[in-house]
């Protein structure tokens, strides 16, 4: 079977570069024409099933493609963005001045800063898993779809290719584009990463 995976158009708080977390914020302007392309894309996978987060931005990003593909998008908090505790709703500079005892240590990687009420990467990983599990449950369809959000989407990535989750998170996903997984026969592979839509030979 086939995944589709896409990350939700943009919202007002990702063109500030704010931590966005689970803070429920909706599609901006922009956000909203991605989506309606973005349905393009994935409609040429045929998806039977698109999951989506239960944040009103994957959602709304789901709802072009669903309404395309004629089917009903299944919203499940298992998909939901990891969450940054205090540091929701603040750009970098702001939560570096506010908070600057986080961040007296390198934070290149930002899983290793102790951020109060951040989830634990033990419990977002476990999520992780049972998102995936869920998806790859439904291999009564040839090919199943997710709309869903950066972080959480590079970590599946990582989970469903068998890298190290501790390693680095390698997957930089692109507002609104899409990037497909395939397992069969025991093996699994990433077979598209950043797709865009695109007029090119229509």
């Amino acid at each position: 079977m086939r995944i589709v995976l896409a990350r939700h158009g943009e919202t007002t708080a990702n063109a500030e570069r704010r931590f966005q977390g689970i803070l429920d914020c909706p599609l901006n302007e922009v956000g909203r024409r991605q989506a309606e392309e973005l349905a393009c894309v994935i409609a040429r996978y045929k998806p039977g099933k698109i999951f989506t987060s239960d944040l009103i931005r994957s959602i709304e990003t789901a709802k072009p493609a669903a309404r395309l593909l004629q089917i009903s998008p299944v919203a499940d908090p298992v998909f939901r963005e990891y969450s940054w505790g205090i540091l929701e709703g603040l750009t970098l500079q702001e939560a570096q001045d506010r908070y600057p005892e986080i961040f007296h240590v390198s934070f290149a990687d930002l899983r290793r800063l102790e951020i109060p009420l951040q989830e634990q990467l033990a419990d977002f990983r476990t999520r992780v898993k049972k998102g995936l599990s869920l998806l790859l449950s439904h291999d009564n369809y040839e090919t199943v779809a997710l709309i869903g959000h950066g972080r959480y989407l590079n970590a599946l990535v990582v989970e469903f290719l068998g890298l190290d989750f501790n390693g680095p998170w390698p997957f930089v996903f692109a507002s609104a584009a899409v990037c497909v997984l395939e397992a069969k026969g025991g093996r699994r592979r990433l077979l598209s990463f950043n797709e865009h839509y695109s007029r090119q030979g229509e």
